[in-house]
């Protein structure tokens, strides 16, 4: 196998347990052993910036974040890339997916460079996950009138629907938006081009490392494109039956047992 240069991992489902944690001591260990090979830790999820440096806040070290499935990318906070919709997309889109009561989610959002959007009067399925993954919320009358730099829109639908509706979305608006199932009966939209193997391949071109030089990640269809591209595709013992797919290997255990941070050792060991 082609030499490890750069690892990179979903958060949730995927590094972090179910308890939305990690073990920090076992993985600043980690990192120090990756820096010292020459390693680079990258986050790359579906979620914004905010929430992903409130996760990793315990290890500092982590400073590199392919966030929005790719629409943003920040390495000590310095912003390298970035991918928006543009708000006539992003309009038409919210608009036709209100209208339908085929598409039609319990919420919308739209996560932007200064505030997660959402309508005054839509409550979440699940209000203290949204706490959890939305620490920047700003309620408006009418999303189709915000006025930011928009990387994604974020819905709620059941959960057993969402690889069907994220097919009819993009089916809906073919060219203009890319909807994958993120999971926890989320869907998120971004621009046609984006996920989170475009991304992380902008990155890492940046340093100079090839699709081939990475280890990759994840649990779920938004990961499937990045496990798909990398030298080594990681899936989690956990994960849906679509991301197994497409990866090199499984985690022999689950994100409930440190199966990231186990692979990572391996990893270690076999470049030793």
């Amino acid at each position: 196998m082609t030499r490890i240069k750069l690892i990179a991992t979903d958060v949730d489902a995927t590094f972090l347990n179910q308890q939305r944690t990690y073990n920090h001591n076992r993985f600043a260990a980690q990192l120090n052993r990756l820096s010292s090979a020459g390693i680079r830790f990258v986050v790359a999820s579906g979620n914004h910036l905010g929430h992903l440096k409130d996760v990793f806040a315990p290890t500092p070290q982590v400073q590199t974040f392919v966030a929005e499935n790719g629409g943003l990318i920040v390495d000590h906070n310095r912003t390298l890339a970035e991918a928006q919709l543009p708000l006539p997309v992003v309009r038409e889109v919210v608009q036709a997916i209100l209208a339908d009561q085929t598409l039609r989610p319990q919420l919308l959002r739209l996560s932007g460079a200064h505030g997660t959007y959402l309508n005054r009067q839509d409550r979440s399925l699940d209000e203290a996950s949204q706490d959890y993954f939305f620490n920047n919320l700003v309620r408006v009358d009418d999303l189709t009138q915000v006025n930011d730099t928009i990387y994604k829109i974020n819905g709620e639908w059941p959960n057993d629907s969402i690889q069907t509706i994220a097919a009819k979305l993009n089916a809906h608006f073919p060219g203009l938006i890319n909807a994958t199932a993120s999971g926890f009966g989320s869907i998120d939209i971004v621009a046609p081009h984006m996920n989170k193997a475009v991304g992380l391949t902008q990155l890492a071109a940046t340093w100079h490392i090839t699709p081939a030089e990475i280890a990759a990640f994840g649990d779920n269809d938004n990961d499937r494109e990045m496990l798909a591209h990398v030298g080594l595709g990681v899936a989690m013992r956990n994960g849906t039956d679509s991301v197994k797919e497409v990866a090199d290997l499984i985690t022999p255990h689950d994100n409930n047992h440190e199966g990231v941070l186990d692979v990572i050792d391996t990893i270690l060991a076999d470049q030793g």
